[in-house]
């Protein structure tokens, strides 16, 4: 008997949850508080609510990749993205319904809406595939709404397999506006003419479409010698000083040491001694050699003849253990450039600190560096390819290990210059003692200045 009176109040209890799932929230609604505008990958749909009860706005429809989605908005906006789409469409059918705080849903009316072709789509209209230094440039202007990523490979040899692949660039997401990404392809990988792929992907990784460019020209780049480089100091900022005897003020500091064709610091290695500071052979700018409102100082590099330039590559001093040299202030990464600007003369005549030193307008930015000063030591263009710093104290340990720069690429233009003017803005901060290591007289270093291109 009891058994029997548990399974009668089930039934009612199903009954009564079936009931409640069937109640609609009864609630007005129209086709005039609905309107749908084509938007770059889909449609905004906007709303009106006048009822209070209103909760959610709900939609639901089949997007191109034939996925059904449901798109729920909350009452505080009147903006719905129906996205997924990449082509132009015309008349997506779409059900729309109002929820209450229970979730229970109003009467659902239907709808269409049309399409605008997404940036993943409308990216290869508008994306120009050209000649670059060692490699190929990728130049793209997007407007309006932009999501998703595009993905970079060429055609080249596997360097696993030794075989001919299509090799894996870069991935970047898409942003509105103009943006250029350059690739300079290694020795082995270089070629007189490329093939490249394009494909966009959207965020759940879908191809939304690919292309192929052949025939892309490669621009060879080499390098100019820079035994015969000038770099004018027009506001004295470089410390000119000769090597000392000094043990904690060795000196060997000056703009002549740029252009002497030691990258790494062999010369200062010569004279290493434990416990003692090691003469840098080097250059040192400052104080307040770094580029501030109201101290408006820059250098300006002379290359002696015109060239058609590609990079400039500023190199850093690979450290010993050494004591500290007193002329750097307590650190020397502290001192190495994280946002530099390079500008091309393009005034009348040459360059000439006193007697032509040009305004604003005769300089034309052509490259930069910017990397935020406080960022990871192990994401620093100082470190070596295991993200750290290297430590030589033999030449033997020295000769092992590569050469660390600062790279700044140059777009590939038909266009020669002689004068560039580097301005440097920030440099590093050390993120674990930035009280004691630090750079409070804005000094300025790197050991070595080279240029590419075509002399």
């Amino acid at each position: 008997m009891r058994n029997t009176i548990l399974l009668i109040l089930l039934m009612f209890g199903l009954f009564g949850c079936s009931d409640d799932e069937n109640v609609n929230f009864d609630v007005e609604i129209s086709e005039n508080m609905f309107s749908f505008t084509p938007t770059e990958g889909g449609a905004v749909m906007r709303y009106s609510l006048a009822d209070r009860r209103i909760n959610r706005v709900k939609a639901e429809y089949t997007d191109e990749y034939g996925t059904r989605v449901y798109k729920v908005a909350d009452y505080a906006v009147d903006t719905l993205i129906l996205d997924g789409f990449n082509q132009v469409h015309e008349n997506v059918p779409v059900k729309v319904s109002f929820l209450d705080k229970n979730e229970q849903e109003s009467k659902v009316m239907n709808f269409t809406f049309d399409t605008r072709p997404s940036a993943l789509y409308s990216f290869f209209d508008k994306v120009e595939v050209s000649s670059y230094w060692n490699g190929f440039q990728v130049i793209c202007d997007l407007e309006g709404r932009t999501e998703g990523s595009a993905s970079v490979y060429f055609v080249g040899i596997n360097p696993t397999t030794k075989l001919r692949d299509t090799i894996f660039l870069e991935n970047f997401r898409l942003t509105n506006g103009h943006s250029v990404k350059a690739y300079s392809l290694d020795d082995s990988q270089q070629q007189e003419d490329y093939t490249i792929v394009i494909t966009t992907e959207d965020d759940r990784q879908r191809i939304a479409r690919k292309q192929i460019w052949t025939g892309v020209k490669g621009a060879t780049r080499a390098l100019i010698p820079n035994y015969n480089f000038e770099l004018f100091d027009p506001f004295n900022k470089s410390k000119e000083m000769p090597r000392s005897t000094d043990s904690w003020n060795p000196g060997a500091l000056g703009k002549g040491y740029l252009f002497d064709g030691d990258v790494k610091g062999t010369q200062a290695l010569e004279y290493y001694r434990r416990g003692y500071a090691t003469p840098p052979f080097t250059f040192l700018a400052g104080p307040n050699a770094l580029n501030r409102p109201g101290n408006d100082v820059y250098f300006v590099l002379d290359i002696k003849e015109p060239a058609i330039v590609g990079e400039m590559r500023l190199y850093m001093r690979i450290q010993d253990e050494g004591a500290i040299n007193h002329d750097f202030d307590n650190g020397y990464y502290t001192k190495l450039p994280c946002n530099v600007q390079v500008y091309a003369w393009v005034g009348d005549g040459d360059y000439h600190p006193t007697t032509n030193p040009g305004t604003k307008a005769d300089w034309e930015l052509i490259g930069n560096f910017e990397q935020d000063p406080g960022i990871e030591e192990t994401e620093r263009w100082y470190v070596n390819k295991e993200k750290v710093k290297d430590q030589c104290n033999t030449l033997t340990e020295l000769a092992a290990v590569e050469a660390h720069y600062l790279s700044i690429p140059f777009p590939f233009e038909e266009r020669e210059y002689r004068f560039l003017k580097i301005q440097f803005n920030e440099t590093y901060v050390n993120t674990l003692t930035p009280d004691y290591d630090h750079n409070n007289n804005n000094n300025v270093t790197f050991h070595e200045l080279e240029i590419y291109g075509v002399k």
